[in-house]
C-alpha cells in the first residue's frame, strides 16, 4: 500500500527527495518510538533528517513541544501547570486539522479548565474538531457547575465510571465535592463501582487523591483493599468494626459469583451497618449481577434500589431482567425511568414500543418505532419491520464527480493519513483519518470513502461511508473485497455469502493484516489454536500458523470454523455469531439459562446477551447480513426471519 502520499506536503511545497518513500516511513517510525521511549536527543537527530514541511512536520513540531513541556512539569511537579498561550497558539494555528493538535488543544483546554481560565477554554473549545475525550467532557461539566447549573446525567456517568478517570475528572469531583454538589455518599458511589470491578488501584488511588477531605480522611485504603482480595474476613471484622464502604465492598465482591447470598447479607444481618444510599447501590448491583447470569430474581433485587443509585448500565440490565420474563409493563417502567440519553437509544425505543404494543397502546408503539427505525442499524431495521415497512438497498447517489475525487485525493489531512498507515503507523493513521472525516458533508464523505478503498483502507473507506446522513451508497458501505475468493469459499461449505461477508465486515473491516487483543488473525480473526484444530480436521496439509493471514488460508480456515460452530448450534446464526466470538460453548450455557421448553425469540435472546462485545457484535453480523444480501441479491430475508426463536435446554 506504499504510495506518493508519503512524499505529499500540507501546503503543496516539494519535498526534498534525498530519502526515498520507504525511507521516510521507516524513519518516521524510528521517530516515534524514540518520542514514546522518552528518548529526546535520538528523537531530535532523526528529526532532522526528514524533509522541511513534510506531510509528518505537524507530529514532529508538536512531539518536540510535548519533550519541553516535560521537561518544565518534571521541575514543579506538585504546581498546577497551564501552558502560556504564547507558547501553545502558535503551534494549534500553524498545523490546525491534525490529530496531534487535537489531542494537545485537548490537553490544554483541561489545564484552563482546572485553573478556572473560562475566557480562554470557551474561545478554545469550539475549535475542537472530534468529539470530546473524557477528560474534555468533565471540563464541560465544570464549566457548567462554575456557571451555576449541573447536568445530573452526565456527573451520574461519571460517578458510576468503573475505570479510572481522567485527572479533571477526579479534580471535578474534588471541587464538586468541597461545593457541596455532590455528597460523600457520591464518592462512596465512585469507589463501589471501581471494586466491584476489581479497579482497586484506582479505587485507593482517588482515596489518597481525596485525603485532604474529611471523605477521604475516613476511609482506610488498606482495609478497602484487604474487602476486594478477601470479602469473608472482611466481613467478620466488620462486626465489630469497620466503617459503610468497607462493608459494602465485601459484599459486592461476593455478589459477583452468589448474588443471593450477597442479598442475605444486605437484608439480614449487615442491615443495620449500612447507610440507606450504600443499601440502594447494593441492591441495584447485586440485581446486575443477578441479571448477568439470567436469575429471574434479579427484577427483586433491582426493585429494592431506585434509578438515582444506579450507573447506566445497570439502569439497562434492569430493562433486560424485566424482557427475561417477558415482563411488558415492567419494561415499559424500566425505560421510562431511563434518562433520556438511554431512552433516546434505538434498543430502547424498539423495546418500549413492543411494550407498548403488549400492554395495548399500538398507536404510541407505533410513533415509538418510527422514532427507531433506520435502514443500516440491528433495531432500526426491526422497527421497520413492525411498522411492515420492507428494508430496502437506498437509492444510489450520484456518481461522484472528478472534482470531488480529486479534492479527496489532495487533501492534506487524508494524504497523512494514508502515509502513516504506510509507515506501519496503524493507530496514528487511524486516528488522522477519523479526524478529516468528522466534520465533512455527505459528497465529501463518499469522494473520502472511494478514496480510502482505492488505497486499501477498507475499514477507513467504511467508516466513512457510514456517517453519510442523506446519501448513502450502499456499496462503499458493505465493501466486498476479495469477492471471487470469499464466495467460492462459503460455498465449499454451504454458508450464506452474505452472512459471512457480515461477519468479517464486523470482525477485521477487511484488514488482512488485522490483530485482536487476545492474538485473532486475519480477515476472519482466526485464533492460532482454532487453526491449528481446524486445519486438522479439513485435513489442510503442511499448515503452520504463520499461514494464518494469507487470504486464501485465513478464508479457508474461518469459513469452515463457521461452519462446524453453526452446525453445533442447530444452523441458527445468531448462536454460531456468537459461538465465534465468545467461543462455541457460551452459547449452550445461555440457552441452559433460559431452561427447557422456553423459546424466545432471536432478538430478545440477543439482547440478553452477558458480554457487551459479544451482543453488539451479534447485532452488527446480522444486521450486516441483511445488507449485503440487499447489495449481492437485491433482496432479503427480514431480519427478525434470519434471527429465528432460541430454544432453551436443560
Amino acid at each position: 500500500m506504499l504510495t506518493a502520499a508519503m512524499c505529499g506536503l500540507g501546503h503543496g511545497q516539494a519535498v526534498a527527495q534525498s530519502l526515498n518513500v520507504s525511507d521516510q516511513g521507516d524513519l518516521m517510525r524510528q521517530i516515534k518510538s524514540a518520542y514514546s521511549d522518552g528518548r529526546f536527543s535520538e528523537f531530535s537527530r532523526l528529526a532532522q533528517q526528514l524533509p522541511d514541511n513534510h506531510l509528518f512536520t505537524p507530529y514532529i513540531e508538536i512531539w518536540r513541544f510535548r519533550f519541553f513541556i516535560k521537561g518544565q512539569e518534571k521541575q514543579s511537579p506538585d504546581d498546577v501547570v497551564v501552558w502560556r498561550s504564547e507558547e501553545v497558539l502558535p503551534l494549534l494555528n500553524r498545523y490546525p486539522a491534525t490529530w496531534p493538535t487535537e489531542q494537545l488543544r485537548r490537553d490544554w483546554l483541561q489545564q484552563l479548565a482546572r485553573a478556572g481560565q473560562w475566557d480562554l477554554y470557551r474561545q478554545q473549545r469550539t475549535e475542537l474538531k472530534y468529539r470530546p475525550d473524557q477528560g474534555v467532557e468533565c471540563a464541560d461539566l465544570y464549566l457548567s457547575a462554575y456557571q451555576g447549573q449541573v447536568n445530573k446525567p452526565a456527573l451520574n456517568k461519571v460517578v458510576s465510571s468503573e475505570k479510572r478517570l481522567a485527572r479533571t475528572c477526579r479534580t471535578l469531583l474534588k471541587t464538586l465535592y468541597y461545593r457541596d454538589i455532590i455528597q460523600a455518599a457520591d464518592l462512596d458511589r465512585h469507589v463501589l463501582h471501581l471494586v466491584a470491578d476489581k479497579q482497586v488501584s484506582a479505587a485507593t488511588q482517588f482515596v489518597d487523591e481525596m485525603s485532604d477531605t474529611a471523605w477521604g480522611r475516613g476511609i482506610d485504603t488498606r482495609a478497602l483493599s484487604n474487602a476486594v482480595d478477601n470479602p469473608d474476613k472482611a466481613l467478620k471484622q466488620a462486626k465489630s468494626s469497620g466503617t459503610d464502604l468497607i462493608v459494602a465492598t465485601a459484599i459486592a465482591r461476593k455478589a459477583i459469583a452468589d448474588p443471593a447470598e450477597a442479598a442475605a447479607l444486605v437484608q439480614g444481618q449487615y442491615a443495620q451497618r449500612l447507610s440507606e444510599s450504600t443499601s440502594r447501590w447494593l441492591w441495584a448491583h447485586i440485581g446486575h449481577r443477578a441479571a448477568l447470569l439470567w436469575q429471574p430474581e434479579a427484577s427483586k433485587y433491582f426493585s429494592k434500589s431506585s434509578p438515582e443509585a444506579m450507573s447506566g448500565e445497570q439502569m439497562e440490565w434492569r430493562t433486560r431482567a424485566a424482557l427475561l420474563q417477558e415482563n411488558w409493563p415492567l419494561v415499559l417502567q424500566t425505560i421510562d425511568e431511563m434518562p433520556q440519553e438511554l431512552k433516546d437509544n434505538r434498543a430502547w425505543q424498539y423495546w418500549r414500543g413492543r411494550a407498548l404494543t403488549a400492554t395495548g397502546k399500538t398507536v404510541e408503539a407505533r410513533q415509538e418505532w418510527i422514532r427507531a427505525a433506520n435502514s443500516f442499524s440491528f433495531y432500526g431495521k426491526l422497527a421497520n419491520e413492525e411498522l411492515g415497512t420492507t428494508v430496502t438497498a437506498p437509492l444510489k447517489p450520484q456518481p461522484l464527480t472528478q472534482q470531488e475525487l480529486e479534492r479527496a485525493r489532495k487533501n492534506p489531512g487524508l494524504q497523512r493519513a494514508l502515509a502513516l498507515y504506510d509507515a506501519g503507523l496503524r493507530m496514528d493513521g487511524f486516528w488522522e483519518f477519523n479526524l478529516q472525516i468528522a466534520q465533512m458533508k455527505d459528497r465529501e464523505l463518499l469522494a473520502a470513502a472511494a478514496w480510502a478503498e482505492r488505497n486499501q483502507l477498507y475499514d477507513r473507506a467504511i467508516a466513512a461511508a457510514d456517517k453519510t446522513e442523506a446519501e448513502h451508497d450502499l456499496a462503499l458501505r458493505y465493501l466486498t473485497p476479495f469477492r471471487d475468493n470469499l464466495k467460492a469459499k462459503a460455498q465449499e461449505v454451504g454458508l450464506d455469502e452474505s452472512w459471512v461477508y457480515g461477519l468479517i465486515r464486523q470482525e477485521s473491516r477487511f484488514l488482512t493484516i488485522a490483530r485482536s487483543g487476545v492474538g485473532a488473525s486475519g480477515l476472519m480473526q482466526v485464533m492460532p489454536a482454532t487453526a491449528q484444530y481446524v486445519a486438522k480436521k479439513i485435513g489442510l496439509a503442511g499448515f503452520k500458523n504463520s499461514d494464518i493471514t494469507n487470504i486464501d488460508t485465513n478464508l479457508t480456515l474461518g469459513t469452515n470454523y463457521l461452519r462446524m460452530v453453526y452446525d453445533q448450534h442447530g444452523q441458527s446464526p445468531v448462536l454460531a455469531s456468537a459461538g465465534y466470538n465468545a467461543g462455541p460453548g457460551r452459547p449452550s450455557a445461555w440457552k441452559r439459562r433460559l431452561g427447557e421448553g422456553r423459546v424466545v425469540e432471536g432478538a430478545l435472546f440477543t439482547e440478553l446477551i452477558p458480554f457487551d462485545e459479544t451482543r453488539d457484535y451479534v447485532k452488527n453480523v446480522m444486521s450486516n447480513t441483511v445488507a449485503y444480501s440487499l447489495l449481492l441479491n437485491n433482496s432479503s430475508t427480514p431480519l427478525k426471519q434470519r434471527l429465528g426463536m432460541i430454544q432453551g435446554s436443560n
